[in-house]
Protein backbone atom coordinates (compact mmCIF):
# COMPACT_ATOMS: atom_id res chain seq x y z
CA UNK A 1 0.00 0.00 0.00
CA UNK A 2 1.61 3.41 -0.13
CA UNK A 3 2.06 5.67 2.42
CA UNK A 4 1.42 9.28 0.13
CA UNK A 5 -1.81 9.82 -1.22
CA UNK A 6 -1.66 10.34 -4.86
CA UNK A 7 -5.12 11.38 -6.35
CA UNK A 8 -3.95 9.21 -9.57
CA UNK A 9 -3.68 6.50 -7.51
CA UNK A 10 -6.56 6.77 -5.18
CA UNK A 11 -9.26 4.63 -5.80
CA UNK A 12 -12.15 6.60 -5.14
CA UNK A 13 -10.75 9.74 -6.96
CA UNK A 14 -10.04 7.58 -10.26
CA UNK A 15 -13.90 5.66 -9.52
CA UNK A 16 -15.40 8.91 -9.34
CA UNK A 17 -13.59 10.07 -12.25
CA UNK A 18 -14.26 7.24 -14.41
CA UNK A 19 -17.36 6.57 -13.30
CA UNK A 20 -18.62 10.60 -14.23
CA UNK A 21 -16.72 10.16 -17.16
CA UNK A 22 -18.73 7.28 -18.63
CA UNK A 23 -22.14 9.18 -17.62
CA UNK A 24 -21.17 12.37 -19.56
CA UNK A 25 -20.34 10.56 -22.77
CA UNK A 26 -23.39 8.28 -22.45
CA UNK A 27 -25.44 10.78 -21.24
CA UNK A 28 -25.02 12.33 -24.83
CA UNK A 29 -27.03 9.52 -26.17
CA UNK A 30 -30.23 9.94 -24.36
CA UNK A 31 -29.68 13.58 -23.88
CA UNK A 32 -29.02 15.38 -27.48
CA UNK A 33 -30.93 12.10 -28.87
CA UNK A 34 -34.05 11.58 -27.03
CA UNK A 35 -34.35 14.64 -24.29
CA UNK A 36 -34.15 12.78 -21.24
CA UNK A 37 -31.73 13.91 -18.44
CA UNK A 38 -29.66 11.27 -16.11
CA UNK A 39 -32.27 10.62 -13.30
CA UNK A 40 -34.99 10.46 -15.95
CA UNK A 41 -32.59 7.68 -17.79
CA UNK A 42 -31.97 5.90 -14.80
CA UNK A 43 -35.72 5.78 -13.55
CA UNK A 44 -36.72 5.20 -16.78
CA UNK A 45 -33.99 2.28 -17.25
CA UNK A 46 -35.21 1.01 -13.17
CA UNK A 47 -38.82 0.47 -14.52
CA UNK A 48 -37.98 -1.60 -17.65
CA UNK A 49 -36.06 -3.80 -15.47
CA UNK A 50 -38.20 -3.92 -12.50
CA UNK A 51 -42.04 -3.00 -14.04
CA UNK A 52 -43.45 -1.60 -10.98
CA UNK A 53 -41.81 0.40 -8.06
CA UNK A 54 -42.14 2.80 -5.37
CA UNK A 55 -39.98 6.13 -5.60
CA UNK A 56 -38.63 4.51 -2.62
CA UNK A 57 -37.42 1.66 -4.04
CA UNK A 58 -35.87 3.35 -7.17
CA UNK A 59 -33.89 5.87 -4.83
CA UNK A 60 -32.06 2.32 -3.40
CA UNK A 61 -31.56 0.73 -7.09
CA UNK A 62 -30.45 4.03 -8.38
CA UNK A 63 -28.45 5.51 -5.36
CA UNK A 64 -29.95 8.82 -6.38
CA UNK A 65 -31.67 11.19 -3.38
CA UNK A 66 -34.61 11.32 -3.02
CA UNK A 67 -35.42 14.96 -4.32
CA UNK A 68 -33.65 13.42 -8.36
CA UNK A 69 -35.73 10.66 -8.24
CA UNK A 70 -38.83 12.81 -7.57
CA UNK A 71 -37.91 15.38 -10.28
CA UNK A 72 -37.46 12.71 -12.61
CA UNK A 73 -40.47 11.36 -12.28
CA UNK A 74 -42.43 14.39 -12.29
CA UNK A 75 -40.74 15.23 -15.45
CA UNK A 76 -41.29 11.72 -17.17
CA UNK A 77 -44.74 11.68 -15.90
CA UNK A 78 -45.23 15.29 -17.73
CA UNK A 79 -44.20 13.46 -20.69
CA UNK A 80 -46.65 10.69 -20.65
CA UNK A 81 -43.87 8.62 -20.09
CA UNK A 82 -44.28 7.26 -16.49
CA UNK A 83 -47.91 6.29 -14.88
CA UNK A 84 -48.61 6.55 -11.53
CA UNK A 85 -51.12 4.01 -9.29
CA UNK A 86 -52.02 4.34 -5.59
CA UNK A 87 -50.46 2.39 -3.16
CA UNK A 88 -53.12 0.66 -0.77
CA UNK A 89 -50.25 0.41 1.68
CA UNK A 90 -48.94 3.46 1.49
CA UNK A 91 -51.33 6.48 0.69
CA UNK A 92 -48.15 9.04 0.38
CA UNK A 93 -46.97 6.69 -1.84
CA UNK A 94 -47.62 5.25 -5.58
CA UNK A 95 -46.75 2.70 -7.48
CA UNK A 96 -44.95 4.06 -10.67
CA UNK A 97 -44.72 2.39 -13.94
CA UNK A 98 -43.82 2.64 -17.55
CA UNK A 99 -46.69 3.82 -20.03
CA UNK A 100 -46.77 2.37 -23.09
CA UNK A 101 -45.01 5.24 -24.86
CA UNK A 102 -42.15 4.89 -22.31
CA UNK A 103 -41.40 1.68 -22.97
CA UNK A 104 -41.33 2.09 -26.88
CA UNK A 105 -38.46 5.09 -25.63
CA UNK A 106 -37.02 2.65 -23.86
CA UNK A 107 -36.69 -0.15 -26.52
CA UNK A 108 -35.08 2.80 -28.65
CA UNK A 109 -32.59 3.82 -26.76
CA UNK A 110 -31.77 0.36 -25.24
CA UNK A 111 -29.76 -0.69 -28.34
CA UNK A 112 -27.87 2.70 -28.39
CA UNK A 113 -26.21 2.47 -24.88
CA UNK A 114 -25.59 -0.78 -25.09
CA UNK A 115 -23.52 -0.13 -28.80
CA UNK A 116 -21.97 2.31 -26.59
CA UNK A 117 -21.13 -0.01 -23.74
CA UNK A 118 -19.74 -2.86 -26.31
CA UNK A 119 -17.72 -0.06 -27.62
CA UNK A 120 -16.26 1.03 -24.55
CA UNK A 121 -15.10 -2.49 -23.56
CA UNK A 122 -13.79 -3.30 -26.73
CA UNK A 123 -10.44 -2.87 -25.74
CA UNK A 124 -10.68 -6.18 -22.92
CA UNK A 125 -11.12 -9.27 -23.57
CA UNK A 126 -14.46 -11.59 -22.54
CA UNK A 127 -11.58 -12.63 -19.87
CA UNK A 128 -10.62 -9.24 -18.97
CA UNK A 129 -14.89 -8.17 -19.14
CA UNK A 130 -15.63 -10.80 -16.29
CA UNK A 131 -12.75 -10.34 -14.31
CA UNK A 132 -13.71 -6.47 -13.71
CA UNK A 133 -17.46 -7.73 -13.10
CA UNK A 134 -16.55 -9.79 -10.66
CA UNK A 135 -13.97 -6.92 -8.98
CA UNK A 136 -16.85 -4.42 -8.56
CA UNK A 137 -19.07 -6.86 -7.45
CA UNK A 138 -16.26 -7.80 -4.79
CA UNK A 139 -15.57 -4.09 -3.86
CA UNK A 140 -19.82 -3.63 -3.76
CA UNK A 141 -19.82 -6.08 -1.22
CA UNK A 142 -16.81 -4.89 0.92
CA UNK A 143 -18.19 -1.27 0.80
CA UNK A 144 -21.45 -2.66 2.36
CA UNK A 145 -19.52 -5.08 4.64
CA UNK A 146 -17.67 -1.52 5.58
CA UNK A 147 -20.95 0.88 5.95
CA UNK A 148 -22.43 -2.14 8.07
CA UNK A 149 -19.43 -1.78 10.71
CA UNK A 150 -19.94 1.76 10.55
CA UNK A 151 -23.90 1.62 11.09
CA UNK A 152 -22.99 -0.71 14.46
Amino acid sequence: MPTRLTLARFLPYRANRLAQGISDSLSRIYMERFGISVPEWRVLVTLAEYPELRASQITGLTAMDKVRVSRAVAGLTRRDLLQRRPCEEDSRAAWLSLTPSGRALYRRIEPEVLAWEADFLEPLSQGQRAQLFELLDTLDQRLQALEAQTAD
